[in-house]
């Protein structure tokens, strides 16, 4: 115990800036360990990549840098290490993916300036918020739903105002569970329904631009197939969360009336829906009806900026409120981590790595599968998910190509899992910014999040073996 005590105030001293030298000493031992460490079999532009790799994840996980800064460390490196010319790695930013990410960010900022995002939630919540039991189902589905087509840590930061001024309303106390039980049904709404589709969170475009770069176009995923695939979990998940909602805020009485006339005032503040709210929600439904009807013979990319086209033409959008929404230095790490992928994959780095990482124990597909699910599951925990699934991607599909697995199966079955990260802020900014309130402690969020985590992943690799064998996939 005293080891531990004495590791874990080491860490917290050494995140300090004035030792921060020290990371960035450990991440060039590392890139200096692997390029030195001798390896049979593995040539020397493998063995670059593979620093590469090691340096970036270990930077990713311990978020030394910000991912983007790491991800413009990537663009030299990998010509560095001779593992890939600088004009092939730069070109990987020209993937559909990252494009695709792009028109939906700035497709997302319209939503929010309208108003369409807040009347939305005001009308759903005080309509269907007449006991604490329907007020926590609806901020739990409502969030769900909004992830569906907006990222869902942009939805927890338009709704987390709304939920914050009804928990106050009720009179409920820091430290209660009420409140506690709300600001959960957010997090989690946001977190399920950000898996359901293409749009919840970057990290599924990364993904499907990881799978589409290493199979060289073979595989991939349409908008409606990733919905089909996902949706059977999101449902059951979100039942799970309500009766794990419903438990904590067992017994408890809180005073409905203030909210429900808070509810009111606000919802008649915002006045007669404009115009702008209303060219906003066509918009938005007419793409994302061509992505289901059209995604596959036009390319969601394509389509995403069709959208964008529309919305500036028709005043929907402007650029200065694009550039104030739009989290740009996102792209740096998407771009660099498809680039990464692509030389891992085409160096043999990737193959050699599963190999020696797990292919000594593992003897069938699904044990494979499985064990990359349980990967992920808490790798998430202690890295933001989208570099998780950027680190680990490489890694499975070679793995999926070695046992036989679908690549698309395994390309859900890191990208999903993924999503679920309900246990500590540093995964995903859904939880940071509900620990924030004060109404959701780290210890109860982990608490709480642990039993619907691990209920998630039994329903997951269920959902993988008897429902998507139903389809043609095979794990």
């Amino acid at each position: 115990m005293e080891n531990i005590k004495y590791l874990r105030t080491w860490l917290r001293i050494s995140r300090q800036p004035q030792y921060r030298w020290l990371w960035f000493v450990a991440a060039a031992l590392i890139y200096l360990g692997i390029l030195l460490f001798p390896m049979a079999g593995v040539e020397k532009e493998a063995k670059g990549a593979l620093a590469v790799f090691g340096v970036t994840a270990f930077l990713w996980a311990t978020n030394t840098l910000p991912v983007a800064v790491t991800g413009l460390m990537v663009l030299f490196l990998i010509p560095l290490s001779g593992s890939m010319s600088a004009t092939d790695t730069y070109a990987y930013f020209g993937n559909k993916a990252v494009f695709f990410v792009l028109g939906a960010f700035i497709l997302a900022s319209p939503i929010q300036r309208s108003g369409l995002s807040t009347r939305l939630a005001l009308t759903v919540v005080s309509r269907f918020g007449n006991s604490q039991n329907t007020l926590i189902a609806s901020i739990l589905i409502l969030s769900a739903l909004m992830s569906f087509v907006i990222s869902s840590y942009a939805v927890t930061a338009m709704l987390f105002p709304v939920v914050i001024e009804v928990v106050q309303a009720a009179g409920a106390k820091s430290g209660g569970r009420f409140g506690l039980a709300a600001f959960l049904a957010l997090g989690w709404g946001c977190g399920i329904g950000g898996i359901a589709t293409l749009l919840g969170g970057a990290r599924a475009p990364l993904a499907l631009g990881v799978l589409r770069s290493t199979t060289k176009g073979e595989y991939d995923i349409t908008f409606v197939e990733w919905f089909l695939w996902s949706v059977p979990l999101v449902v059951l998940m979100l039942i799970v969360a309500y009766l794990v909602l419903l438990q904590i805020g067992k017994g408890i009485v809180v005073s409905l009336s203030s909210a429900r006339k808070f509810l009111e005032v606000r919802s008649q503040s915002l006045g007669t829906i404009s115009s702008r709210e209303i060219g906003t929600l066509a918009l938005v439904t007419g793409i994302v009806l061509l992505w289901v009807f059209k995604g596959k013979a036009w390319g969601l990319d394509t389509i995403a900026f069709f959208g964008v086209m529309c919305s500036f033409v028709c005043g929907l959008a402007t650029w200065q409120e694009v550039e104030e929404d739009v989290n740009w230095g996102i792209f740096l790490m998407y771009g660099s981590a498809i680039a990464l992928s692509a030389v891992l994959r085409d160096t043999g780095a990737a193959q050699a790595l599963a190999e020696n990482l797990l292919g000594s124990w593992i003897n069938s597909g699904f044990v494979c599968f499985v064990a990359m699910v349980l990967i992920i599951t808490f790798l998430t925990e202690g890295m933001s998910n989208a570099a998780a699934v950027a680190v680990l991607m490489p890694v499975g599909l070679a793995l999926a190509a070695k046992y036989g697995i679908d690549p698309r199966a395994m390309t859900l079955g890191i990208t999903l899992p993924s999503g679920l990260a309900f246990l500590l802020p540093v995964s995903t900014p859904v939880m940071a910014i509900i620990m924030g309130s004060g109404y959701v402690s780290p210890a109860e969020a982990f608490k709480r999040g642990l039993l619907l985590k691990l209920v998630g992943t039994l329903i997951f690799l269920a959902m993988a073996k008897f429902y998507w064998p139903l389809f043609g996939w095979g794990v």
